[in-house]
Order: structure tokens, then sequence, then C-alpha cells
């Protein structure tokens, strides 16, 4: 790998203007395409308020539109994507990444998405590339273009390969790569099998994401709502993941590991400071949200391998219908 990582980033909203930061801290020359909020970022880049990182403003080394303004033949260390995960759009992100990658197979393809199943479109796409595969935790948001709010300490990459058995140097790729973002500041841990890591995180955003954007409420407001029903169906929906998983044979994927998403929303509650879930976030700023991603793949797998999802199901047929409600508004 170069002395300085060449790294492009595709989707720099909150998530990825903040990874920008960390990889630029790491001494990576990065190169970001930004859509919606390009014109702000070229004249006044990004501006971050983190309580971990500081009040800092900083702009990528090259600001692109699309990977179609890559230069020909330029060679990516890491192409990061952080836009949502939306399946059966008309034109994924693998078609749109496509160009700067070429026909580079060393290119490493790191998905900072949320959901199961993500993996799969990238590894058909660039089957000889090491895929990465990232669950995020990082209470970012834009609360507009190009200005980053980011008011807790929390910032932890879980990072492994996709597949578990990819070969040594995908694995190696994987290790280059966090070690660039803890030296950016943040905190990273490396699986074995990030599909562990992965249905950890489904537990917390296959039960909150879709009750926090139906109900408008945080994830603290709504367990102060109707107690204890909240609390029952909040509990409900993370046990059918937490039987799906144990089917399927995901390890470490418990009650126990239930309890401690819970008690993070039950906290909040306690304290008054609930948190808007990505989802609801979206619907507030009128964006497409992970719906299939999140709650449809975990619906369908339950359908596939004969595990009662009665909760889910119903949180996904409303999840699905607002999202097919606000695609028709967009395309107004």
């Amino acid at each position: 790998m170069a002395k300085q990582p060449n790294v492009l980033l595709f989707g720099a909203g909150s998530i990825g203007a903040v990874y920008l930061h960390q990889l630029r801290q790491a001494g990576c020359t990065i190169t970001a395409v930004c859509r919606s909020n390009y014109s702000a970022v070229k004249d006044d880049g990004f501006r971050l308020q983190s309580k971990r990182f500081g009040d800092v403003r900083y702009k990528p080394d090259s600001l692109i539109r699309s990977t179609a303004e890559c230069p020909p033949d330029c060679f990516y260390d890491y192409i990061l994507v952080a836009t949502k995960s939306l399946p059966g759009s008309k034109l994924s992100a693998m078609d749109m990444i496509r160009p700067a990658v070429g026909n580079h197979t060393e290119t490493a393809i790191v998905l900072c998405q949320n959901g199961i199943g993500i993996e799969d479109e990238a590894a058909k796409a660039f089957p000889h590339n090491p895929i990465l595969s990232g669950v995020i935790y990082l209470p970012a948001t834009q609360t507009s273009q190009g200005i980053i709010h980011h008011p807790e300490m929390l910032d932890l990459l879980e990072l492994g390969t996709f597949p578990a058995n990819a070969p040594a140097s995908h694995k190696i790729a994987a290790v280059r790569f966090a070690d660039l973002m803890v030296k950016g500041g943040g905190d990273v841990k490396v699986y074995d099998d990030i599909q562990v890591a992965r249905w950890s995180k489904l537990i917390l955003n296959a039960s909150w994401n879709p009750i926090c954007a139906l109900t408008l409420c945080t994830d603290g407001d709504f367990l102060l709502s109707s107690s204890p029903f909240a609390h029952d169906l909040v509990w409900g929906l993370m046990m059918e993941i937490v039987a799906l998983a144990r089917t399927i044979g995901i390890p470490g994927v418990d009650e126990k590991t239930a309890e401690e998403k819970l008690m993070i929303a039950q906290r909040r509650a306690s304290s008054g400071t609930g948190r808007e879930m990505s989802m609801l976030q979206d619907i507030r700023q009128g964006r497409l949200f992970e719906v299939e991603a999140i709650i449809g793949n975990a619906v369908r797998l339950g359908q596939k391998w004969g595990v009662e999802m009665p909760r889910l199901q119903t949180v996904y047929a409303l999840a699905k219908g607002r999202y097919e409600g606000l695609l028709k508004e967009t395309q107004i």
C-alpha cells in the first residue's frame, strides 16, 4: 500500500464526513463523492461539531460529483461506501463505484452500511476484490449541508471481511484499514466473522428504527409513552431477531445481548436524552430509508427458515408503506 493511502469516499453525509476527518488525520489522500451537498462542501468544506474531535473545519483533497470524474487508471487502496443501503435501486451503489474500481482487484471495498445481507451485491460485482463489512456506532447527523453534529464520544467501527474465510490478503486489508481509523482517532474492533456484529446491531436497528420512524418518537420518549406496552413491543421485536439468529446459527446473539441493547434506551428514557434513530432522521428530512436492508431481509429470512416473526412482519408492512409513500413524494 502507498505511503499515503489513497481513499475514495462514496457518500459524504454524516457518517462519511466524520470518517473523512479521521482518514485525513491518519494521513490519507481522500477524494470525496458528494451529491446533494456538493456545492456547500465545495465552497465551505465540512464543519464537524463533535464532543470527541472538537469543532473542526476541513475539506477532502479532491471533491467530485460522481465516480465518472475520477482520473483514468487512478488506483484507490480503499473505496469507502457510506451511503444508505437501498436494495432494488435502479442504479446500485456498486454500479456507481465501478468506474473507480476499474480493473484494480487490490482495491478494498469498505461497506459502512446498516442491515444484513448487504455484502452479496458487492461480492457479486467485485468477486476478486477484498470486501470489508463495517458495522457503525456513530451518533452523527448532518444538520445542514456540510454541517455535522456529533454530540457523543461514541465512535466505534466493527470490521471484518466478507466472507469470513476470505484470503489472507483480504484480512490484511481489513487490519490496515482498522489501523488507519484508529490513527485518525476512532475505535475499531476487527472480527473474524463480522456477521456476529451485524446481527447484534440488527437487534437494535430492526426494533428501534421502524418504531421511531413510524411514531416520530425518540427511543427514550417511546419507552415512556405507554408503559409497559412500549417496552413489551420493543422486547418482542428483539426476541424475534434473537430467535432467527439462533435458528440460522449466528453465535453470540442472545437474550443477554438484547438486554444490553434495550438498556441503552432505558437509560436515555430515565435521563430524558432520547435519540432520533436514522430512519426517523431520514423521514424528517424527506429521504428514503433502509427498510429492506434492516427489516425486509430479516423478514424474508424468517420465512425461509420457518421462524415466526409477527411483530417484525407488522412493522415491516407499515414501514414499507411509508417508504413507498415517500418514494412517490420524491418523484413528484
